[in-house]
């Protein structure tokens, strides 16, 4: 893949969990690194859940080979992507994660 087709600015952040001060957990996101990489999504489906529209679609994100984990996140544009899992191309140049979009609407 050229560098031109991977044209959507990513950033890739890690689950971070601390402790508030009255002593709860607290998940919170951390940057880990920005990147380029080619969106593309695969297929997506729509459901009612607790009275609420939901959107659930499937993701592919192309990006140069690098440390990428399931259970991590990507975002770009605003759009949430679940890493679910990390699949290298045979030559370990690029990689392609699998995800996951979960809107309510």
């Amino acid at each position: 893949m050229t560098a031109s087709a991977r044209r959507h600015l990513c950033a890739l952040q890690s689950r971070e969990t601390t402790v508030d001060t009255f002593g709860q957990p607290s998940i919170n996101w951390v940057l880990v690194r920005q990147f380029y990489g080619h969106i593309k999504y695969l297929s997506g489906i729509s459901a009612i859940k607790s009275g609420a529209d939901t959107s659930i679609s499937k993701a592919s994100i192309r990006a140069l080979h690098g440390a990428f984990d399931a259970g991590q996140r990507v975002v770009s544009d605003s759009v949430v992507f679940d890493i679910q899992s990390v699949l290298p191309d045979g030559k370990r140049k690029e990689v392609d994660l699998v995800c996951l979009v979960v809107t309510a609407g």
